[in-house]
């Protein structure tokens, strides 16, 4: 059995991962951070990123058993994954590089059914 305190991790990682992918929604790729001196950043690049780190040094720092970090990056990957499927335009006429999202959809879902085979396995916890 999970006592109650590793179990933050998991639903503090779902908080995160879901303000991630808000930033890939809400936030228009046509917006500009101008940092002075011709230095301009889109902004929604740099939201990801800086979303993206706080995600991965939360799953670092946060002290939990590994069994945990492995859950928690599971139910993150699963939830970026079907954010995917669900805002992905895929059938867009303008979008070339539906294709190769759609592949690597693919991918990432086996990979998603892999490890929630592994966690749903009996000698996991």
């Amino acid at each position: 059995m999970i006592s109650a305190a590793p179990k933050g991790k998991v639903f503090g990682s779902i908080i995160l991962t879901i303000l991630w992918i808000c930033c890939f929604l809400f936030i228009k790729p046509t917006l500009v951070f101008d940092f002075g001196g011709g230095v301009m950043i889109n902004l929604l690049l740099l939201a990801a990123i800086i979303g993206l780190l706080v995600l991965v040094l939360y799953h670092i720092f946060y002290p939990s058993p590994p069994i945990i970090t492995k859950l928690s990056l599971t139910v993150a990957l699963t939830l970026v994954w079907l954010a995917l499927i669900i805002f992905y335009p895929f059938k867009d006429p303008n979008n070339t590089a539906a294709g190769a999202v759609g592949f690597f959809t693919l991918i990432g879902g086996l990979a998603v059914a892999i490890l929630w085979v592994y966690f749903f396995c009996d000698e996991v916890i």
